[in-house]
């Protein structure tokens, strides 16, 4: 065998380690994106349910983006413009608490992931009166992970 096949051979074999090696990374990476921008999203149900603007505002990222009917894009640029009247969702819907029925990641990269999501607005006693799909979009800015997106469908399901 020459030297210049030698040479060839373990230049190969170094590529095939690097490409080995930064696969395995990103793959971790990914699955630590995912694992984060989740944790970040059930925190904001959490936040939502506690009926606390002031913990949802903490777990989004800014500017906030929603997406409407008709193509309407809102753009809130401070925690003030997301605050949420949960008594009035209460008085005007009955609305007790919401459930999030399906987060399902469908694209990851480190430092966001979009997930598509099903989730539930419910009465006191549990029942379900208004089921929504969605995409959120949750992204990490300076070491943040927080919800930054939202699309909504209209509802699947609804009770009056």
């Amino acid at each position: 065998m020459s030297d210049r096949s030698l040479v060839f051979q373990y230049l190969l074999l170094f590529l095939s380690v690097v490409a080995i090696v930064s696969f395995r990374s990103a793959s971790l990476f990914a699955q630590d994106a995912e694992s984060d921008a989740r944790e970040a999203l059930e925190e904001y149900f959490r936040a939502w349910n506690d009926a606390d603007n002031e913990s949802i505002a903490a777990i989004s990222n800014f500017p906030r983006i929603s997406l409407g009917a008709n193509g309407q894009v809102v753009v809130r640029d401070t925690a003030a413009e997301i605050e949420i009247d949960f008594d009035l969702l209460r008085e005007a819907e009955g609305w007790d608490h919401s459930t999030l029925d399906l987060l399902d990641p469908v694209h990851v990269s480190e430092d966001k992931v979009h997930f598509r999501i099903v989730f539930s607005r419910r009465r006191s006693d549990g029942t379900p009166y208004r089921t929504a799909p969605g995409l959120y979009v949750v992204t990490q800015q300076d070491g943040h992970w927080g919800l930054q997106l939202q699309s909504v469908l209209p509802s699947t399901f609804s009770l009056p």
